[in-house]
């Protein structure tokens, strides 16, 4: 991914050949946030990025806007884990 980690609101990555949304949500998560939570306020604020709307899924090429810290604090952890699981 070509963001920094921790990178803030607003910043934005390139997903890459190769790229999983999982290691672009390690890379990018703020402390405070699971990586369930990233990978889902991710995909929440990115639906055009992931096909079928599957976090696995996601298309080389497109631009992902990151989740703040608080919109991805916002999503339930135990809803996060359940649609990462499914």
């Amino acid at each position: 991914a070509s963001a920094p980690a921790g990178a803030g609101a607003g910043s934005q990555v390139t997903v890459r050949p190769g790229d999983t949304a999982g290691k672009i949500a390690a890379a990018n998560k703020p402390a405070s946030v699971s990586l369930e939570q990233m990978l889902v306020a991710m995909l929440q604020a990115n639906p055009q990025a992931f096909i079928g709307g599957n976090v696995n899924r996601i298309k080389a090429g497109s631009v992902l806007e990151l989740p703040s810290a608080e919109s991805a604090q916002a999503v339930d952890e135990s809803q996060a884990r359940q649609t990462i699981t499914a």
